[in-house]
């Protein structure tokens, strides 16, 4: 199991050595290991040169009946179950990944920095991905990770970012299951409200202080991975919108930095869409996609102001396209499908359009 996802990897940094660029990066969250999981066969004839897993690759504390906390033999049995799919075994032969994580493969639901048991988990999971002995990743807190593919003026920085080592207590909404209801927030949607103490952190000061430092390298293309959603902020679930001054900090830092190309992927919320943000330099889109193999109708219902696509409620993966050679600049194309391989969203962005003015 480990020296197959290790070779992928491996794999994965030849792609970045030899120059190639990237022309079709797949992603997707939210895999229940119980469950039978034919969706890698349909991403893996969208021939991807990358598959970013950007949480929830298992779900080390829930088997789709019961909640449990995590053990060593537990975390082992759940990895082997997605080792041992027979789709996942057949796309991870065919695909690099590289992965970052969410609250059930963290090991705690809507987990966060009080999680006591992070560190076996993070061993876990980068011995699943065959993160090599020595790297950094391995040395150094959290699971973010970030990687430049491509020759210069085709370049594609990747970044993984964790939403779950540092991150700092919700504050639960006092309302009542009515209330909540009569403002349209059922399941887990109105669970919480903002947390503005400024010494309340997501990312955490060493994550912040390596994002920067990747935000000034040069690329022309930047795809920021969040488990959690960044521009909705209104479900008042497990997002960005929970921690309104870091959320800020982070439109702030690509202002700063100038970082032109953004372009933002999240999942955890069990449907796709896209997100738009104007009030920034350049459009800013977050394109979302959950889950590979379950979904939640409801949370596909929940207002976003700045939804510019409509959700779809399906089992789905995402998709960005790159054509270097249209004009009069690079076409990025983001992308939703179904299970069976349907286009249910789709966004056309021209590259000369994503730069700070």
């Amino acid at each position: 199991m480990r020296w197959t996802v290790a070779a992928l990897l491996i794999c994965c940094m030849a792609v970045a050595s030899a120059g190639q660029p990237l022309q079709r990066i797949a992603f997707g969250s939210c895999a229940m290991q119980t469950k039978a999981q034919p969706i890698w066969d349909v991403i893996a004839e969208r021939q991807p040169d990358l598959f970013l897993f950007i949480g929830d690759a298992i779900y080390a504390d829930y088997d789709g009946k019961k909640a449990y906390t995590p053990t060593e033999a537990t975390l082992e049995r759940d990895w082997d179950m997605l080792a041992n799919e027979t789709h996942f075994k057949q796309f991870q032969r065919q695909v690099p990944i590289m992965a970052t994580w969410d609250n059930h493969d963290y090991g705690k639901h809507n987990g966060g920095a009080e999680f006591e048991l992070k560190e076996l988990t993070k061993t876990a999971f980068l011995n699943f991905f065959g993160e090599p002995a020595d790297s950094e990743r391995r040395k150094s807190p959290g699971m973010y990770d970030a990687k430049i593919f491509g020759p210069e003026g085709k370049r594609v920085q990747i970044i993984l970012l964790d939403t779950r080592y540092f991150k700092g207590p919700f504050i639960k909404d006092p309302r009542s299951k009515q209330e909540k209801a009569a403002a349209g927030l059922t399941g887990s949607m109105g669970n919480y409200v903002p947390n503005r103490d400024p010494n309340v952190t997501l990312l955490g000061k060493t994550q912040w202080a390596w994002l920067e430092r990747q935000m000034i390298k040069p690329a022309e293309i930047r795809l920021i991975a969040s488990s959690t959603q960044v521009i909705p902020n209104e479900k008042a679930m497990d997002e960005w919108g929970n921690y309104p001054l870091e959320r800020q900090r982070l439109f702030e830092l690509l202002k700063k930095t100038k970082a032109n190309g953004v372009i933002l992927l999240s999942g955890n919320v069990h449907f796709a869409e896209i997100s738009r943000l104007d009030n920034f330099p350049y459009p800013l889109y977050e394109l979302t996609s959950s889950g590979l193999t379950h979904v939640n109708k409801d949370y596909a219902k929940a207002k976003n102001a700045y939804r510019i696509a409509e959700a779809y409620a399906g089992i789905n993966f995402g998709l960005i396209e790159i054509d270097w050679a249209a004009t009069p600049s690079p076409r990025i194309v983001l992308k939703a499908f179904g299970e069976k391989g349907e286009t249910r969203i789709q966004q056309t962005l021209l590259l000369h359009r994503l730069r700070v003015k």
